[in-house]
């Protein structure tokens, strides 16, 4: 383990420019790995044709919709997946529109999350409330192990987490979920559309998006956590490596454990894993969230 001395030492001789870098190729591989994966998972339930690989399946996709809805959008909305600013922007088709999300209505958010951290004028604060966790003593056992289960995030999702309540996101997201869905319809395949693309939007992928932004901010001592689980960041294009990506959001998602290990190192808003964060989460009361 590192000392301070020694992080301290990296963190002077570092320079974060040495780490900002613009890959087309390494971000192309990484929405294509998500698609992939999420085809094998369709193929091999509707190959096996078992309910219980159909479960599997839809948790598997959910996973990959948020690593597409979450980690990749989320690089897209910092210009940090691809060398041109352009294809960033048409290329939504693969990690926005299908979530109900546009690029521009994630990026006026994100950045807004960036720039007024926690405060009033930050999304994530204002779903903090939401969720329960701004009462002077939240019931974390519930909100973080059995309020995911209840449907509220799904709930949430739908009434203040996608694009399309913006009427100004109607037209392309209209276009392409009715084109999608028409297709689907006209192949005879509807039921396929519904039970391995929005059974896993409207079930897994808001679950855990409200488990990953409470994991990010909540209860922290500098505003942001770290989750460094090898799992976690393999499955989310290192999307675990937070506090690193807020002083530094310039910098891909592929540098961005190395970047950790020069510019934070093992401080106390580190977690390893899904039930180290809920013993965080439980550590101290902040006065304010």
């Amino acid at each position: 383990m590192k000392t301070p001395e020694k992080q301290k030492r990296n963190s002077a001789q570092a320079n974060p420019k040495e780490f900002i870098e613009r890959n087309t190729l390494r971000g192309l591989r990484a929405v294509c790995r998500d698609w992939l994966v999420i085809a094998g998972a369709i193929s091999l339930s509707i190959y096996i044709e078992h309910w219980a690989v159909w479960v599997a399946s839809v948790w598997v996709i959910g996973i990959m919709q948020f690593a597409l809805a979450e980690a990749v959008l989320h690089e897209a909305s910092h210009y940090n997946l691809f060398r041109s600013r352009h294809l960033h922007h048409r290329l939504q088709f693969l990690y926005a529109w299908p979530f109900m999300q546009t690029m521009n209505d994630y990026q006026a958010e994100h950045l807004a999350h960036h720039k007024y951290l926690m405060t009033e004028r930050d999304q994530t604060s204002v779903d903090y409330k939401m969720y329960g966790l701004a009462k002077r003593e939240p019931n974390l056992f519930f909100i973080w192990f059995i309020k995911p289960f209840t449907f509220y995030p799904t709930w949430h999702y739908l009434r203040h987490g996608n694009a399309a309540l913006d009427r100004a996101n109607w037209l392309p997201l209209g276009l392409f979920w009715i084109a999608v869905g028409g297709l689907f319809v006209a192949l005879g395949q509807a039921q396929y559309f519904l039970l391995y693309w929005i059974v896993p939007l409207l079930w897994v992928y808001p679950i855990l998006n409200y488990w990953s932004e409470i994991e990010e901010h909540y209860n922290t001592s500098d505003g942001s956590r770290s989750n460094l689980s090898r799992v976690i960041n393999f499955l989310t294009h290192n999307e675990g490596y937070h506090t690193v990506h807020h002083r530094y959001p310039t910098i891909p998602f592929y540098n961005l454990p190395k970047a950790h290990a020069a510019f934070v190192g093992d401080e106390s808003d580190i977690s390893r894993g899904f039930l180290d964060t809920y013993r965080q989460l439980q550590a101290k009361r902040p006065e304010h969230v």
